[in-house]
């Protein structure tokens, strides 16, 4: 096999008196016409490779039914209609339904299926105003973060000429009376690469309905943080602004607020920054309840009396993880994390717990949504093993009823949910969920496994359904994930465990799931891969680098993996928090420079087959980290090795993806999977 030739350049910068060499820095131009026929030749190789690999079709049926399932999400009150993005299984994108009934079928509203033919344009957001008469929405076009919000009349169906451009991530928050919106708005720096170059600072501007966005008033802005993000809420009742200034690359968090119904009142700083989080939930009289780390690294409930500053204590911390709250009329219906598994407690507004109704089996609430003037809310229930539910909650009868379910074609076979823990190198104990079919077992392995991780940034992995796990435990294979260090599952201790210069942990973490996978017979290291997204790509370039004699397979996909110099394209400056910046001490440059991936790649290590992915239009992990760092691993494999790089050119980090793209690269990463760790794919699609 032979890769496409790569270039080197005589690149060498200096850190802390270390010199560094970067032979495949002009990868990073990704402007560049070289650049592009660099990558269109390394994606036609790859995908030539993956075309040739066993039991492509099995897998892509398989997955083709589990995808053509109807979906919805819960439905959320706005005056009195209902709104919900849902899917009739043959959509390649949801679409945004309105109904006089909380699951009713009503009407289609928005349908990005209209707007493209090949499902690459997706519905990023949809935000009904407080009377359900307009919707602010935006598309997801081509994968990228950036949106263009316009307005959409609910009764007649057709969009006001208002359009708001270069906005990213926040979603508007609506006056009280409708006539206006909170928005978030990002200038780009660079009109001919909005792509990969930073973004400007972000600002909060007000966009009064049936004005041009030339005339928005702003809000709020910090030009001297550039990394700081603003995150806007206002209560149901249209009384409260609320932001949040989150200053990612400092870790620290102040929280601002505005009577609106107060024409003497400006947006002040209420709580100064500090590392304690914040999350509005709801506002109640003269006072807002609020989520917070403050002295409660699991989180706990606060009231604030905006006018004082003043908290009082709603419902304390527990040894549960308080993961969120929300409000149906006079009762807070709160979600925890118990050891990653979902559960449910209803409270008074005094925080009395009231109730906890018993959820189904191992699973996750993906959602809650509720509404101070309706007594009943809605939860999407997930678990690894069926499709998405929907349940209702009365808070009046305290009655949980199923309201939406979709059976799984030819779900005959029964699949497991297994907990395990591992213990880490320093003695640290953590879960894993281990997926598999009831008649595999680590008695009768080892058998062709996978393992998948993140670890960063404060986020929890659930039991979540993924068409691909069912699929994979289906054919015979194992799923295993795991909650490292560095994630949310346990809190702010849990969160700093795997950050700065704990990082190390995080990937201690991975090859201790690794090992204790292998010694207790549910896998062998010639059996075992390891796949992980974003920050797990991370995970799976340092765990590669690291142990490459644990795996059988690598999936780094569109991972950070040049932890040197990540900062210095779009968002990359605020995830200093959770890495550090090489640039900023000498301490912190020698802990990236340690696990870098694209750094630790050595001459004659002996790679696993490995598959790295990557999209064309990624603006948040732009691709020059996996280009580069497939260009390396290929610069040192010996003849015949597998390191191929695979490129979407019509996505991005993530979001909007169609139908037939997830179904496509789903298949791909199975195949590789199997093909390298032995799974058996002939015969019945359902290992019969």
């Amino acid at each position: 096999m032979s890769f496409p030739d790569t270039r080197t350049v005589e690149q060498v910068d200096e850190y802390h008196g270390v010199a560094v060499a970067d032979p495949y820095r002009w990868l990073e131009d990704q402007s560049s016409d070289e650049v592009m026929a660099w990558m269109r030749a390394q994606a036609d190789l790859a995908a030539d490779y993956l075309a040739g690999l066993p039991g492509r079709d099995r897998f892509a049926g398989r997955l083709t039914e589990l995808w053509s399932l109807p979906s919805s999400t819960a439905p959320e009150l706005r005056g009195n209609r209902w709104f919900r993005m849902a899917n009739d299984g043959r959509q390649q994108q949801p679409v945004l339904r309105v109904s006089d009934e909380a699951l009713g079928e009503g009407q289609v509203l928005i349908d990005p299926n209209l707007a493209a033919a090949d499902g690459s344009t997706a519905l990023a957001g949809a935000v009904p105003d407080p009377t359900g008469q307009l919707v602010a929405w935006s598309y997801n076009e081509g994968g990228s973060d950036w949106r263009r919000w316009r307005v959409r009349d609910v009764e007649t169906g057709q969009d006001l000429d208002d359009e708001i451009n270069w906005s990213k991530f926040v979603e508007p928050a609506w006056l009280g009376d409708s006539s206006g919106f909170v928005y978030a708005h990002y200038q780009p720096t660079d009109s001919e690469d909005v792509y990969s170059a930073p973004a400007g600072v972000p600002e909060l501007k007000l966009h009064r309905i049936g004005t041009s966005q030339d005339s928005d008033e702003l809000v709020m802005t910090l030009p001297e943080q550039s990394s700081t993000h603003l995150w806007p809420w206002i209560d149901d009742g249209g009384r409260w602004l609320v932001v949040l200034a989150d200053n990612a690359a400092e870790d620290s968090f102040a929280l601002w607020v505005r009577d609106l119904s107060n024409p003497d009142d400006e947006l002040h700083e209420v709580i100064g920054p500090s590392r304690n989080e914040w999350v509005f939930v709801a506002a109640d009289s003269d006072e807002l309840i609020l989520r917070t780390t403050r002295d409660a690294g699991r989180g706990a409930l606060v009231r604030l009396d905006p006018a004082t500053g003043v908290l009082t204590p709603l419902i304390d911390e527990r040894t549960d993880l308080l993961q969120s709250a929300a409000r149906a009329q006079d009762r807070l219906i709160v979600s925890w994390l118990s050891d990653a598994c979902s559960r449910i407690t209803v409270h008074s507004l005094d925080g009395t717990e009231i109730a906890a109704p018993e959820l189904p089996g191992i699973g996750s609430v993906e959602e809650i949504t509720a509404s101070p003037s309706s007594p009943v809310a809605h939860l999407s229930v997930s678990t690894f093993a069926s499709s998405p539910q929907i349940y209702s909650y009365d808070v009046l009868t305290a009655e949980l009823n199923l309201g939406y379910e979709t059976p799984l074609p030819g779900a005959d076979v029964s699949i497991d949910t297994d907990q395990i823990w591992v213990t880490s190198a320093d003695g640290t104990r953590l879960p894993c969920f281990v997926v598999h079919r009831a008649d595999v077992t680590a008695e009768n392995g080892p058998h062709p496994t996978l393992l998948y991780g993140y670890g960063g940034f404060d986020v929890s992995l659930t039991p979540t359904f993924e068409p691909q796990i069912r699929t994979f435990a289906e054919a015979g294979g194992v799923w295993v994930v795991a909650n490292l260090r560095g994630g949310g599952e346990y809190g702010s201790q849990w969160h700093d465990a795997g950050k700065l210069a704990n990082k190390q942990n995080v990937f201690d973490d991975a090859i201790a799931a690794a090992e204790h996978l292998i010694t207790s017979g549910w896998t062998s290291s010639a059996k075992l891969a390891v796949h992980g997204r974003s920050n797990g790509g991370l995970l799976v370039g340092a765990v590669l680098t690291q142990r490459p004699d644990l795996f059988a397979a690598a999936l780094p996909q569109v991972g950070v993996l040049d932890m040197l110099r990540y900062q210095l394209f779009t968002i990359g400056a605020a995830w200093a928090a959770d890495y550090g910046l090489a640039t900023r001490s000498k301490d912190e440059f020698e802990t990236l420079y340690a696990y870098s991936p694209y750094h630790r790649i050595a001459e004659g290590a002996g790679y696993p087959p490995t598959l790295i992915l990557t999209s064309a239009h990624d603006d948040r992990v732009v691709p020059a980290h996996s280009l580069k760092f497939a260009a390396r691993l290929q610069s040192v494999s010996q003849d015949g090795a597998i390191a191929h790089l695979r490129v979407d050119f019509g996505a991005g980090h993530g979001l909007g993806r169609s139908r037939s793209t997830l179904i496509q690269e789903r298949t791909d990463q199975l195949t590789f999977i199997a093909a390298h760790t032995g799974l058996e794919t002939t015969g019945d699609p359902l290992g019969h």
